[in-house]
């Protein structure tokens, strides 16, 4: 197919772009949510917090991609609401004036140093866009949710869920846009989004199944997790039994 005749086409068939992301996020976010509430399994106000979870996870896969605004808004975002939390852990040792300047210097830190070298130590379509990587995201939230927040385990494990739901609908609209219907092709980059895990950034892979199965062990109580698994009839007693903890 010749230069000529791909960039004729309209520009939302070629990639799944930001807005598409977002977009489609949002209504992953907004379906899951509504179904949620319906089922009793979140209040209204929770089923509003959760959306926004969906929502933020629908477009972090591409935080591999240099210069992304998924990056951008990670690490900037990140670096304020870092710099916040470490300095009021000084609050009754420091003045205003010291906590601004920690503020401040975590907030730059993140934003341009540590953001460099995630950018040169990752690869787009690499272990990011996985389904392992997935796994692990939503894991973790579950258990920041249960440790450092503090809220119920049934919450804990709906964040993480919200957190999946979000990251594998970045995935799926990442393949979709990889099937050019109007060319009848399908183009290199199918495959690359939905895959279990990643063989090109190995070590990264052999990490993170390192890392999921720390975050079982230290995973919220399995109880409300299994309960909802059992009501697809799965049964559950092995898992009951077999639950990783330490």
């Amino acid at each position: 197919m010749s230069t000529t005749e791909d960039s004729a086409r309209p520009h939302h068939i070629r990639m799944a772009n930001f807005n598409a992301h977002l977009t489609g996020g949002a209504l992953g976010a907004a379906a899951t949510a509504f179904a949620s509430f319906a089922a009793g399994l979140s209040s209204a106000h929770e089923s509003q917090a959760l959306f926004l979870v969906g929502l933020g996870a629908s477009l972090l896969p591409d935080i591999d991609a240099d210069d992304s605004r998924p990056l951008r808004g990670v690490f900037s975002l990140g670096g304020i609401a870092l710099g916040f939390v470490v300095a009021f852990s000084q609050a009754d040792r420091l003045g205003v004036f010291e906590l601004l300047l920690i503020w401040i210097g975590v907030g730059l830190l993140v934003r341009f140093p540590l953001r460099w070298l995630f950018s040169r130590f990752t690869v787009h379509r690499g272990s990011w866009h996985s389904l392992l990587m997935a796994l692990v995201l939503a894991l973790g939230v579950a258990v920041a949710a249960d440790g450092w927040v503090g809220v119920e385990a049934r919450l804990a494990w709906l964040a993480g869920g919200f957190t999946l739901v979000g990251y594998l609908t970045h995935l799926v609209l990442d393949e979709v846009a990889s099937v050019d219907l109007f060319g009848r092709r399908i183009k290199r980059s199918f495959g690359t989004a939905l895959k279990p895990f990643s063989l090109r950034a190995w070590p990264a892979s052999l990490l993170l199944f390192v890392l999921l199965v720390l975050l079982l062990g230290r995973s919220p109580d399995p109880a409300p997790l299994l309960a909802a698994i059992g009501q697809l009839g799965v049964p559950t007693q092995p898992l009951a039994v077999y639950w990783p903890r330490w």
